[in-house]
């Protein structure tokens, strides 16, 4: 195998798990509505329901408009807007979910890719019907013979969650190695604070 076509390889598996770990992050954004706790958890109501989507393709993305209505006649709703911009290798998606409450959430993800310095960045703000953030900023940075991934998540209370990982492949033996180190650091309380 020769190192460019491990490159190239190397770079759509990046690619590709960048692009799953987007779709499984946004998942609960994409999913329907659970329980009579609305959007926020991103499930399929219980008992009787209605699904309506509509979905429209923009010059560069698409929105999408979902709502539920359950038997007692309460809706939760979903709108979500995709752009991309192919000549920055840059893609947004802003998702609002409004609960049968009237309360909102909101994510915004956004994902940077430099094919020449193989790397992909994914900064998202996810923002609770309390008005509380949280943040993901994950970084993958292809090397020689493999990638390095950071991770850091940092909740509304300001307790983080920090995971590095270096995979590398050797073409010799043909064998992939990946090392996962997870860094969790609770919040500084008041009192101890400066």
């Amino acid at each position: 195998m020769s190192t460019k076509g491990f490159g190239e390889r190397l770079v759509l598996a990046v690619g590709l798990a960048g692009a799953i770990t987007i779709a499984l992050a946004a998942a609960p954004a994409d999913a329907a509505p659970r329980g009579n706790r609305g959007a926020h958890n991103g499930s399929h109501p219980r008992g009787d329901y209605t699904h309506q989507t509509e979905r429209t393709k923009t010059d560069n993305g698409h929105t999408r408009e979902d709502t539920w209505t359950n038997s007692q006649g309460k809706t939760t709703s979903r709108d979500a807007n995709a752009v991309n911009d192919r000549d920055n290798g840059t893609r947004t998606r802003d998702v609002e979910r409004q609960g049968p409450n009237g309360k909102t959430a909101t994510r915004d993800a956004t994902v940077v890719r430099d094919k020449d310095a193989g790397t992909v960045s994914r900064d998202v703000v996810e923002t609770g019907p309390n008005g509380k953030t949280r943040t993901i900023d994950d970084n993958v940075q292809r090397t020689a013979d493999g990638y390095t991934r950071e991770t850091v998540k940092t909740n509304p209370n300001g307790s983080t969650l920090t995971r590095d990982v270096t995979a590398t492949y050797d073409k010799d033996t043909k064998t992939f190695s990946k090392d996962v180190s997870v860094d969790r650091e609770r919040p500084t309380p008041p009192d101890a604070q400066p």
